[in-house]
């Protein structure tokens, strides 16, 4: 009966909207002109800062006036690297030419890290045997000049302060069994996970689903400074104070869902993304992010 009742609410609230503001006008602002939106967290004491452009879910989408638009927006924050989460392409695109020039564009601004979401992973699985590579977009992303993240991990020094960045898709919750035996199936994620958290440097893992490091002990386990998250569109569809609605497996109006958290001594940051993939529900109300993320509190001894 309670769910039920939350259901009516909820569509009696999706229609109050709709009908109370224009339509027209909510989708015109989710699906065009990419707002530039700051994020700050501090990770010690030092007195040393970088500044991080975070960019994910595209999803295929080209903007009125081409890409571009992204690319001159990320520039104008003078960040000290991009990184981006995943899921910037649709898994049946034909053309990665949108994609690779954009981060030819975005790597004259500073270093590119791209690591995979579901969608990214489809398209190299399903394009794998037909085009007899491994990995053909991972080839393709790396001649375009981003550092692809994949279960891998990337040593870097950005103005003297080390850092290492990490991308998985895998949850990194799941890994065990109830007799703490790591499952056959994520033996790869499991040895990835346990080098990266090997270093003195600050440690930032591209992780697009945020629940991966949400649930169950997954950050006291691997212990990152900072997760970087997506895929959940800050809810898709925004409710004019109630916020985002739809947040995967996190339910109906999730806490974790855009933005900076902390869980664990560790700081979780999830972007609302760019676009939307296709299908019943649009974005809505909800406009396309690039977000800057500013890390300080740091050390150049921290190497």
């Amino acid at each position: 009966m309670i769910k039920k009742l939350f259901h009516f609410i909820f569509v009696l609230l999706l229609l109050a909207l709709v009908i109370g503001i224009p339509g027209t006008w909510m989708l015109h602002r989710s699906y065009s002109d990419p707002e530039v939106h700051y994020f700050y967290t501090k990770e010690g004491e030092g007195d040393q800062s970088l500044r991080f452009v975070v960019i994910s879910d595209l999803y295929g989408y080209v903007f009125e006036g081409g890409n571009g638009v992204i690319a001159d927006r990320a520039g104008n924050t003078f960040p000290d690297a991009i990184l981006i989460g995943g899921n910037m392409i649709a898994a049946d695109t034909e053309d990665l030419t949108p994609l690779t020039d954009l981060i030819k564009r975005l790597i004259q601004i500073a270093p590119v890290y791209y690591s995979y979401g579901e969608q990214e992973l489809k398209y190299a699985a399903d394009h794998a045997e037909q085009e007899e590579a491994a990995d053909p977009l991972k080839d393709a992303l790396e001649k375009a000049g981003a550092v692809v993240l994949n279960e891998s991990y990337a040593d870097t020094s950005l103005y003297g302060i080390g850092v290492r960045i990490g991308g998985m898709y895998n949850n990194a919750y799941e890994l065990t069994n109830l007799r703490y035996e790591v499952k056959k199936r994520y033996q790869s994620t499991w040895n990835f996970l346990n080098n990266f958290k090997d270093t003195g440097n600050l440690k930032i893992m591209l992780s697009i689903r945020p629940e991966s490091f949400l649930y169950s002990d997954a950050c006291k386990t691997w212990n990152p400074d900072l997760v970087v998250s997506g895929n959940d569109l800050g809810g898709l569809v925004v409710l004019p104070h109630y916020g985002g609605v739809f947040g995967g497996s996190q339910g109906y109006f999730p806490e974790y869902l855009h933005g900076m958290f902390e869980k664990d001594d560790v700081k979780l940051f999830i972007t609302s993304g760019l676009s939307a993939p296709k299908g019943l529900i649009p974005r809505l109300n909800n406009p396309p992010e690039i977000a800057v993320v500013d890390v300080d509190g740091l050390s150049r001894e921290q190497m």
